[in-house]
């Protein structure tokens, strides 16, 4: 009997690791699907700018009418089909997979010194030199912080600059960019106006609304799998639960009393299997990608009460079912 039960609780052990990785895999598969959409969310516009203004006089614009709100903004060369200057305010950029150093912060855009992140085919030229890499590009030498990891079925030899009020890639004009704005659908439409610009729907955008759903549905019912084995294993370790109490021929008030000590002890080691399984998710960092932690920890919770619930369920029903027969 206890052979039996060790396998079962070894079993919902793995299972708990078996749904933080899938989990993990429909991350990854946002997060591939947000870089293919060129690291913006599906909220993103285009704006083709018409004034004349420099970069720069536009940040301080944006600063001024909306220094509350959550924007990211990509202008991507006319001349140079591959430079792309990234600039946000009140965002951070992890959905950004690296796969060494890092991508950008909001640091990197107050600043003075421009820097670079490259795609794994990037085409810029680079130099490593005393252990940095920097990126050359129109004659100005960039330091590289880090590479971007690379994502299935798509080759994009694009490299990354920061802009900023204070950075000398703020001094281009901003009519030879086009601007990708990723903000809410007011803001985008303020900007817009004040370029002198229609938005447009980004081709990404279109694609990813399509391909969204049809991505995450196998992972999804891989995980709605795996909790229902992990209800038919709460089932049958609550099964025998019963059987190893009935065995031990224990009648009256007593039962109850053994079968409240042998649950407790059962759903506390249930409870700490749960945080087990989390931390080490997270030793294995390094193979796995979550974008919102908080995310797998109500997940693997709602996973404890779900079979839990169909423990104790079980347990309540085989009591009065087994009473019924005493009497």
């Amino acid at each position: 009997m206890k052979r039996y039960k060790l396998f079962v609780i070894l079993s919902t052990f793995f299972l708990f690791i078996m749904i933080g990785i899938v989990y993990s895999n429909m991350q990854s598969q946002l997060a591939d699907q947000i870089l293919q959409a060129q690291g913006m969310s599906m909220e993103a516009r285009i704006v083709k700018p018409k004034k004349t203004m420099t970069i720069a006089s536009f940040l301080k614009w944006i600063k001024k009418e909306f220094p509350k709100e959550s924007i990211q903004m990509q202008f991507k060369s006319k001349e140079d089909k591959n430079q792309v200057l990234i600039w946000s305010q009140n965002r951070d950029l992890n959905y950004f997979p690296v796969s060494s150093g890092r991508f950008f912060s909001e640091d990197d855009f107050k600043g003075q010194v421009t820097i670079a992140a490259v795609s794994p085919s990037s085409a810029a030229a680079q130099i490593k030199t005393q252990g940095n890499t920097y990126l050359i590009a129109n004659g100005q030498y960039y330091s590289v912080v880090g590479s971007l990891k690379a994502v299935p079925y798509q080759s994009s030899k694009a490299y990354y600059l920061t802009t900023g009020v204070k950075q000398e890639t703020g001094q281009s004009r901003i009519n030879h960019f086009t601007l990708y704005v990723d903000a809410s659908s007011q803001t985008i439409g303020k900007i817009a106006s004040h370029l002198k610009s229609e938005t447009y729907w980004p081709d990404f955008v279109k694609r990813g609304r399509q391909r969204r759903l049809t991505l995450l549905m196998p992972e999804a019912l891989l995980i709605l799998f795996l909790l229902g084995v992990g209800v038919l294993l709460m089932g049958l370790i609550a099964w025998l639960t019963w059987k190893e109490t009935d065995l031990s021929h224990v009648k009256g008030d007593l039962l109850p009393n053994l079968l409240l000590n042998r649950s407790g002890r059962f759903i506390v080691f249930m409870v700490l299997e749960a945080f087990a399984s989390y931390f080490l998710l997270f030793l294995l960092v390094w193979k796995a990608y979550y974008s919102n932690q908080s995310i797998l920890g109500l997940l693997l919770l709602g996973t404890v009460v779900v079979e839990l619930a169909v423990y104790v369920g079980m347990m309540v029903y085989m009591y009065r079912k087994g009473k019924q027969a005493d009497d």
